[in-house]
């Protein structure tokens, strides 16, 4: 499956009956924002991994920080946004802990990102 996310992401291979599930739930997470800026989890390169068979939902974060304040919040945010869509089953957020930095952002995040801060 192809998706558009941050170089250091990886979207891993999704059986060929979820690939349009697994297209859904990047444009919900998309739309997730950051609760401390107003930006969506994608475009800012916090999602490191998607699985998605057969209804299960595994969905890989890391935060801008690794004592960001809102780490509850994103997760609870990113469960009910994909628990939302038809055909999910279950919803599971693995933290993923790498190092984020401004590299990981799309151009649409750093676009927006400069709108509030410089970047």
């Amino acid at each position: 499956m192809t998706a558009t996310l941050p170089a250091p992401s990886t979207v891993e291979p999704v059986e060929s009956g979820d690939q349009a599930l697994a297209a859904r739930v990047l444009e919900v997470l998309a739309t997730v924002e950051d609760p401390e800026l107003p930006v969506g989890l994608v475009d800012l390169g916090l999602v490191r991994r998607l699985h998605v068979t057969d209804g299960r939902v595994t969905v890989g974060l890391t935060y801008t920080s690794l004592a960001c304040p809102c780490v509850e919040m994103i997760r609870e945010d990113v469960r009910e946004a994909v628990s939302a869509l038809d055909g999910v089953v279950s919803v599971e957020v693995e933290d993923i802990l790498e190092p984020w930095s401004r590299d990981d952002l799309t151009d649409v995040g750093r676009a927006l990102l400069r709108t509030v801060a410089v970047v």
